[in-house]
């Protein structure tokens, strides 16, 4: 049966993370004063591509450096850039992600600053970082960066409305409960296409700060979670190859958020509009977010589309009858 929203468990969770604020940005004055060159953002899996978002944020507003790197192949190949003055954020749900308390390790091996945000006290992540906020099971934890990223660029001048943003974020049990509310619809619009029989192939295409969440919907949700045959690819990249697999009956999912990369997504929807009839389009501006302001909306839309596959997923497990915890291999066999 269909999980119904728990607005209680939603707010109380909402309030956990906005109560992480001062300590997140107290972690982020102290980096500054310490001092850094760039910014790496680095976990596993779906953890990497919560992050994404905030090394997005850097590359649109800030001339400080950032970039991301998959543990696994940064530890083989190595990165340059990273010294005594790189700072890692970090995040891991368990904090004992192989992968990545293994590159925690190297990068203090290497003198890089760690900051790690975990939902466990005392796991291994934690104790091998220099800074380190605790968010137990309170969801959405990605939304813990925008306090620490959106603080480094107000003491780098680089985002003076910083703390209106995050004022206003008090609000964000309201905003993520109102969310799911709007989400039904589309939601319930997706998971038509799986009843009563399986799609064999689906697309999955996003851009700019969303596409990492997007990414994660393909990969750690329907490919992981349900064993769903899914193609992620950027909408930038869309045209050069996943386009030639748009059938009449291949289903196409476009994953919108409200920053500056939406006209990529939108070149997109076109272009299915003419060759599918199974488009399905998750625009998180379509939400109400109470409380917010427009200029701000952007950078909000990562949090807020996730919350639109968490209730979209919820609804493929029931109407599947594919419990979201079954796995045949995830941290099941040694690999």
């Amino acid at each position: 049966m269909l999980e119904a929203i728990d607005t209680k468990k939603v707010m109380d969770g909402a309030n956990k993370l906005v109560a992480l604020r001062a300590p997140m940005e107290a972690i982020a004055d102290q980096v500054c004063e310490k001092g850094f060159d760039n910014v790496l953002f680095t976990s596993a899996g779906g953890s990497l591509a919560a992050l994404a978002p905030f090394c997005e944020m850097m590359k649109v507003m800030s001339k400080i450096p950032a970039f991301t790197e998959i543990p696994a192949q940064l530890m083989v190949t190595g990165n340059a850039l990273i010294t005594e003055k790189t700072l890692a954020v970090l995040t891991s749900k368990s904090g004992d992600t192989k992968e990545t308390v293994a590159v925690a390790k190297w990068l203090k091996e290497k003198g890089a600053i760690v900051v790690a945000m975990s939902g466990e006290d005392n796991s291994p992540l934690v104790q091998i970082a220099d800074y380190s906020v605790v968010y137990g099971d309170a969801e959405p934890h990605d939304l813990l960066g925008i306090y620490l990223v959106g603080k480094i660029l107000k003491n780098a001048g680089e985002f003076p409305d910083y703390d209106i943003f995050a004022d206003q974020l008090a609000n964000l049990g309201e905003i993520l409960i109102q969310t799911a509310k709007d989400s039904e619809a589309v939601a319930e619009e997706y998971v038509s296409y799986f009843d009563p029989v399986d799609k064999e192939y689906q697309i999955w295409t996003g851009s700019g700060n969303t596409w990492g969440h997007t990414y994660s919907m393909a990969m750690c949700v329907l490919e992981e979670c349900q064993w769903l045959r899914t193609k992620s690819v950027h909408s930038a990249e869309f045209f050069h190859g996943t386009l030639e697999m748009v059938g009449r009956n291949v289903l196409v999912c476009v994953g919108m958020g409200e920053g500056p990369t939406r006209p990529l997504d939108e070149r997109v929807i076109r272009f299915a509009k003419k060759h599918t009839n199974q488009l399905v389009v998750f625009d998180t501006k379509t939400l109400t977010i109470p409380g917010v302001d427009e200029k701000f909306r952007w950078l909000l839309s990562p949090v807020l589309l996730w919350e639109m596959y968490a209730r979209t997923y919820r609804h493929l497990a029931d109407v599947r009858k594919h419990d979201m915890d079954i796995r045949a291999y995830y941290r099941r066999l040694d690999y």
